[in-house]
C-alpha cells in the first residue's frame, strides 16, 4: 500500500531538479557517510544477507591465499577471524552500493582506490573495514547482553534465518553452484561462518527491537514531551515556489557550454532580484495569498509554470508536520519554526540548490485529528495470464484473476467469523495468506495510520465516521504492482502526533540504551584486518594524493600482503 497523492497534503516545496523523495534520500545518505560509527548496522547487514546479492566475484582468492582464518579481531576474550569480518564487510559494502547514486561511491572501482575522507586519507576500504569492526563489536555487545536476560533467538527469528537461506537456495540453485560454492564465490566465506554470524545478527536485532517495543508512555509524559519538542510536533500550513539561480549551460545558438564563477554569480544575484521584487509585490497587495499565487507562475521553471498558472493552489502545502518539514522544507524550515512567525510572513530564502525560496508563513498548530489502527490481509491477484501492462510496466491482471482475488478474500472473511472474532485471530490469517510483506509477519498490523496515508478506497473506508472497533470489511487494490483485494479488520483511532512524539521519544532513548550496551566491549583490530575486503582491496589501495577518486582514470590496484 502507498501513500495517496493528496494536493492538500504536499509536504516540500516545488523546487527544481530532484524531486522531493529524492531530496530525503540524498540528505539520509549524506548523513550516513558522515556517521563515523554506524549504530543500526545489524539490520543493514541481516537484509544484505536476506537478499542474497552478488557482492563480488573472486573472493575466494582470499582462501587459496588462507589468510580466511586469520585473526583480524578481539572482543574481550574471543577472537574473530578474516571470515567473520569479511560478513560485516560485505553487508556494508552493499548497502553503499545501493546508496552510490547519492554518496559517489563506485562499487565497480576497488574500495581502496576511493577516497572515502581525502583530508583524513581515508579511503572507502578504511572505511567498510572500520564500520565492520564497529558491526561486530555492537553485536557482541547486545549478544552479550541478551545472554545475561535470557533473552534467546524467538521461532519468527530462526524462521528468518531458514528463509534467507532458502532465498540464497534459489539463487546458488539458478547459477548450479552448491552451498559451499556459493558461499566461496560470493561471500568470500563458508556456510557455517555465514550462518553464525547471521544468527548472531538476527538474535542482536530482535533483543534490541524488544527493548524499544518495551518503551510506552501515557499521557502525561507525551505532553511534556511536546512542551519541549512543539515546532517538530506543530503543523504548518504555507506557500512556497522556487526561483532557480542555476547559470545557464547552453548559449543562444543552443550550444553546450561551461558557467563561468562569474556567469553562476551573475544568475544567483538575478534569482535574488526576484525572489525580492516577488516578496514586495505580496507584501505591497490586498490580498496576500491571491498575490502569491499571481506571482509564481512569473518566476518558477518553465517546466512547472503552466501548474502554477492553472491551480493557484500549487503553491500550497498544509498539514505538514514539523519532523517532516525539518527533513523536507530545506533553507525555510527553521524559519517557519520561528515562534515570532506571524500569518502572511513573507520572505525570501536563499537555497543550496542554487537558487532562492518565496515563502508565506500560513498557520501553526497541534493537529490532534486522529489515526487509526488496522489489520488487513493482501490478496494479490495472479498475473501469469496476464496479456497487458500498465504505466510502470506492471503486468495487469485479468478479470477473471481479479474475481479469483475477491473470493479468496472472501473466503478468508467467513473464516474468520466462523470463529472466535478476535484480533489475534484475524492476526493469524493475516500472518498465513497475506502478500503484504510490510505487516504479514506482524499479523497485518499498521498502527496509528494517517489520513491520506493508504490509496483512496481504503482510506475512505479506515476513516468512515461510522467506522466501530471490530468492523471488517473488503477493499480492492487498484494500484500498480498491487492488483488484489483487502480484508480489513478495524481495532481502534488513536492520536498521530502521539505516534511522531513516542517514536522521537523511543528513538532518543533507544539510542542511549545502545550506547551503554555498546560502550561494555570494544573491538580491537588484529594483524588479519588487513585482508578483510574485496579482493582488489588491500591496505596498500590508496588514491593518489593529487587526485580524487572520481578523477581516477586508472586506479590503483593491489594485492593482499602475502
Amino acid at each position: 500500500m502507498s501513500a495517496s497523492n493528496k494536493k492538500q497534503q504536499r509536504k516540500a516545496a516545488q523546487a527544481e531538479g530532484l524531486t522531493q523523495k529524492q531530496k530525503l534520500e540524498l540528505s539520509q545518505a549524506q548523513a550516513a557517510k558522515r556517521q563515523k560509527t554506524v549504530y543500526t548496522v545489524i539490520g543493514v547487514v541481516c537484509a544484505v544477507a536476506a537478499a542474497g546479492l552478488l557482492i563480488w566475484n573472486g573472493v575466494n582468492s582470499f582462501q587459496a591465499k588462507g589468510r580466511l582464518n586469520d585473526i583480524a579481531a578481539t572482543v574481550g576474550d574471543e577472537t574473530y577471524t578474516v571470515s567473520d569480518l569479511q560478513y560485516y564487510y560485505g553487508g556494508i559494502r552493499n548497502y553503499y552500493n545501493q546508496l552510490a547514486a547519492y554518496i559517489g561511491f563506485d562499487p565497480n572501482q576497488p574500495d581502496g582506490a576511493q577516497w572515502y575522507n581525502e583530508a583524513e586519507g581515508q579511503t572507502y576500504a578504511d572505511f567498510f573495514r572500520d564500520s565492520a569492526l564497529s558491526s561486530l563489536e555492537q553485536t557482541a555487545a547486545l549478544c552479550a547482553a541478551a545472554k545475561a536476560d535470557k533473552f534467546t533467538l524467538s521461532e519468527e527469528g530462526q524462521k528468518s534465518i531458514d528463509d534467507q537461506l532458502a532465498q540464497i537456495d534459489i539463487i546458488r540453485a539458478a547459477y548450479g553452484m552448491s552451498r559451499k560454492a556459493y558461499f566461496s564465490s560470493q561471500y568470500g566465506i563458508t556456510e557455517e561462518v555465514f550462518v553464525r554470524n547471521l544468527t548472531n545478527d538476527t538474535l542482536a536485532n530482535e533483543y534490541s527491537t524488544q527493548h524499544k517495543d518495551s518503551l510506552t508512555y501515557d499521557e502525561a509524559a507525551l505532553d511534556e514531551y511536546y512542551t519541549d519538542h512543539s515546532d517538530i510536533l506543530d503543523s504548518y500550513d504555507y506557500r512556497t515556489f522556487f526561483i532557480s539561480g542555476a547559470a545557464p549551460t547552453t548559449d543562444a545558438d543552443g550550444n553546450t557550454v561551461t558557467p563561468t564563477d562569474e556567469d553562476k554569480a551573475a544568475a544567483m544575484e538575478a534569482a535574488k532580484q526576484n525572489a525580492e521584487a516577488a516578496v514586495a509585490a505580496i507584501e505591497a497587495a490586498e490580498n496576500k495569498e491571491a498575490a502569491f499565487a499571481a506571482e509564481a507562475p512569473k518566476y518558477v521553471s518553465e517546466s512547472t509554470r503552466e501548474s502554477y498558472a492553472a491551480d493557484p493552489d500549487h503553491s500550497l502545502s498544509t498539514g505538514v508536520m514539523g519532523n517532516t518539514l525539518s527533513q523536507n522544507g530545506g533553507a525555510y524550515a527553521s524559519w517557519l519554526m520561528d515562534s515570532a512567525r506571524k500569518s502572511g510572513d513573507v520572505t525570501a530564502i536563499e537555497s543550496v540548490e542554487n537558487g532562492y525560496f518565496v515563502v508565506m508563513f500560513l498557520d501553526r498548530y497541534l493537529d490532534k485529528s486522529n489515526s487509526v489502527n488496522i489489520r488487513h490481509i493482501l490478496i494479490m491477484a495472479d498475473t501469469s495470464d496476464s496479456t497487458e501492462t500498465d504505466a510502470n510496466s506492471s503486468p495487469i491482471p485479468t478479470q477473471a484473476a481479479l474475481d479469483a482475488a475477491k473470493a479468496e478474500a472472501e473466503t478468508l472473511l467467513a473464516q474468520w467469523e466462523s470463529g472466535d472474532k478476535t484480533a489475534e485471530s484475524f492476526g493469524a490469517l493475516a500472518q498465513e495468506h497475506s502478500d503484504d510483506p510490510g505487516s504479514k509477519d506482524n499479523g497485518g498490523l499498521y498502527t496509528r495510520v494517517p489520513q491520506g496515508q493508504m490509496f483512496e478506497g481504503f482510506d475512505q473506508w479506515i476513516f468512515d465516521p461510522a467506522r466501530e472497533p471490530g468492523d471488517t470489511g473488503l477493499v480492492e487494490n487498484p494500484q500498480s504492482g498491487q492488483y488484489g483485494w483487502h480484508v480489513i479488520y478495524f481495532e481502534d483511532t488513536d492520536g498521530y502526533w502521539e505516534k511522531v512524539a513516542t517514536d522521537a521519544k523511543q528513538n532518543t532513548e533507544q539510542s542511549e540504551w545502545l550506547e551503554e550496551i555498546y560502550a561494555t566491549v570494544e573491538a580491537v583490530a588484529a594483524d588479519g584486518m588487513q585482508y578483510v575486503g574485496s579482493p582488489n582491496t588491500a591496505v596498500a589501495s590508496t588514491p593518489a594524493p593529487s587526485e580524487s577518486p572520481a578523477e581516477s582514470q586508472e586506479p590503483a590496484e593491489s594485492q593482499p600482503a602475502e
